[in-house]
């Protein structure tokens, strides 16, 4: 599917949200002028009621109030509607901007950067216009640290790539799901401080309910205190025993007053995230999915014959009814008449008892959702990507037309590549800004998306499941006192490592030993390389050391030559970016000296 045809069809769902936007606008406009209107009549209801009393004018004073109370839900309910359109119009235009390569709105992940990583800081995962940033449409703070882990792992067994795929696949398709799941996630904002509250609250041991008189008193002096009441108003006990039995209740409620102020604080809070949380359950439970993987997730939001949300929407009206207690006069007459803190205290206390423990789990199903959608959005994205086949031979990588995907269409030059066997190595040289280390990123980017289980970006792949290491951007230390060689030396002993513990991992160098001397570097390189031969290392090494090359005539059966060529016409350059066999014959550092006005001969 041409790019143009899927911007047509973003355009089309967001000029659909824009108008629905619209309609409720005007919707709302109408409710305020009726719900004012109403109020109006109420008040001149009630006026009239008190100075004509009767039946039919108190039944139609209440249903004034009630249509009242009617066009304010409405209105509530319209609003939320109405942002959440707003928020699929933004999704659609975020969409539209990502395919003419402007993506740089979504979150970049700098925060997951880390330059001791295997692989992730060499192959821009993180940061500004990274793999990350291109990927994410996560909507919650779980689903992007979810989503990092996913990139900065590549260990998978084949059942998992293979159900990753189909739920990608099946998620891809349902593009108005993705969609709904993705605004309602953008209706809340969570952050990690937010979610690590929720789990402290969670994590917090129970204290009322353990105490069997408390939990006693809260059941027992209401009943004692209501029954006082209601002979109070039968005319048989003097007010004063009621006001014993209140008073009492609010003494206790005085006593405990800290705790409860406490509880509420650490929960009410958090109310937003809970009902976002619940919003996001709702819509993974009610969607049916064929998708094996997607199902087997699925199955942890229930416990037992509960589901995650009925949980959340029990513990939201506990925590909707303690808040009652905020307002002065009507809290004062619920401790009064209920226990209404140490009773609400204790509800919140058995919901915690008995879905506390699951509360990680559920959450973390809408992380994995989550991830799955912005996935799957890559993959609609890219239609004409190509969904990877494992490899059950020798062979590690074969791939057709393989290219970057964060290169443009117009832009990228894709090449054909393959390791055909465990144990080969591929030296490739070429000139300054050929392309060498751009291809070592392609290689490595495709490997991490294939593991995903997403389509990567070629025509045909195959691949062999395996560990990835790259040594493409050592740097030094000031802190650790450490320098340049001295860290890319400790990060070629780290690959030497993981081969000796036979780790099958493929490895992507680019330029080895740049921190000291060109003698030095070619008879360090050279034994370096023969060292990965030995012990049977997969991978791709750039170099500018053309006599590395010559390592290939002594292994022939290891080693590979390849280059990326460039051409010189006089003072002219131009570079195809088309990956060849053999050894590249042309270098240009000299003429891109003089172009820059480095030197004039």
């Amino acid at each position: 599917m041409p790019i143009k045809d899927l911007i047509s069809g973003y355009i089309g769902r967001a000029d659909k949200y824009k108008q629905r936007v619209d309609k409720l606008k005007n919707q709302l406009a109408l409710i305020s002028i009726l719900r004012f209107l109403l109020f109006i009549l109420f008040i001149a209801s009630i006026v009239y009621v008190v100075k004509h009393l009767s039946v039919f004018r108190m039944v139609l004073s209440l249903t004034i109030f009630f249509s009242f109370i009617f066009l304010v839900i409405l209105y509530i309910k319209k609003t939320n509607f109405l942002n959440h359109t707003r928020n699929l119009v933004k999704i659609n235009e975020d969409e539209i901007k990502t395919l003419n390569g402007k993506y740089n709105e979504f979150y970049n992940g700098s925060k997951y950067i880390n330059r001791e990583h295997e692989y992730s800081y060499d192959l821009d995962l993180f940061g500004e216009g990274s793999l990350y940033q291109y990927l994410n449409r996560t909507a919650t703070q779980v689903g992007r640290d979810l989503l990092a882990d996913k990139l900065l792992t590549t260990e998978s067994s084949k059942e998992s790539i293979l159900g990753k795929q189909k739920a990608i696949i099946e998620i891809s398709e349902k593009i108005s799901w993705r969609q709904n799941f993705l605004a309602t996630g953008y209706s809340c904002p969570v952050t990690n401080e937010d979610s690590d509250r929720v789990n402290d609250w969670i994590d917090k041991p129970v204290y009322f309910i353990k105490r069997r008189f408390i939990k006693t008193l809260v059941v027992v002096l209401p009943i004692i205190t209501l029954s006082a009441l209601a002979l109070l108003i039968a005319g048989k006990v003097h007010y004063s025993l009621f006001t014993l039995f209140a008073l009492s209740q609010l003494f206790i409620a005085s006593a405990f007053l800290r705790k409860t102020n406490q509880e509420q604080n650490n929960i009410s809070k958090r109310i937003g995230i809970i009902k976002n949380y619940s919003r996001l359950v709702n819509l993974i439970e009610n969607e049916e999915f064929n998708s094996e993987f997607l199902n087997q997730i699925k199955k942890e939001l229930y416990t037992g014959s509960d589901k995650a949300n009925d949980a959340f929407s029990k513990l939201i009206r506990i925590i909707d009814a303690f808040d009652t207690r905020l307002n002065i006069f009507l809290g004062g007459i619920l401790n009064a008449t209920l226990m209404w803190d140490l009773y609400s205290v204790i509800r919140l206390e058995r919901w915690k008892l008995k879905y506390g423990k699951n509360v990680k789990m559920w959450v973390k199903v809408i992380a994995e959702y989550d991830v799955y959608c912005s996935l799957a959005n890559f993959a609609y994205n890219n239609p004409n990507y190509v969904y990877p086949q494992i490899s059950e031979t020798e062979e590690v990588i074969h791939a057709r037309n393989l290219g970057h995907p964060l290169i443009p269409n117009s832009k990228r030059v894709n090449n054909d590549f393959n390791i055909n066997s465990l144990g080969k190595i591929d030296i490739i040289t070429g000139a300054n800004m050929a392309g060498k280390s751009t291809f070592l990123r392609t290689i490595g980017v495709n490997v991490l998306l294939a593991h995903c289980g997403t389509p990567v970006c070629g025509t045909e792949y195959k691949f062999k499941i395996i560990n990835l290491f790259s040594g493409m951007r050592t740097a030094d230390s000031l802190t650790e006192n450490e320098s340049y060689f001295y860290a890319e030396l400790k990060r070629l002993k780290y690959i030497i490592d993981r081969l000796k513990k036979g780790k099958f991992t493929l490895i992507l160098l680019d330029e080895i030993l740049k921190g000291t001397n060109s003698i030095d570097k070619a008879k360090g390189s050279w034994k370096f390389v023969e060292h990965l031969i030995q012990l049977k290392a997969t991978g791709v090494v750039a170099t500018h050391d053309l006599t590395l090359c010559d390592i290939e005539k002594k292994y022939p059966q290891n080693i590979t030559n390849k280059c990326f060529e460039v051409e010189i016409d006089g003072q002219n350059i131009s570079f195809d970016y088309k990956l060849k066999p053999g050894v590249t014959k042309n270098m240009n550092a000299s003429i891109l000296m003089k172009q820059m006005g480095l030197f004039k001969n």
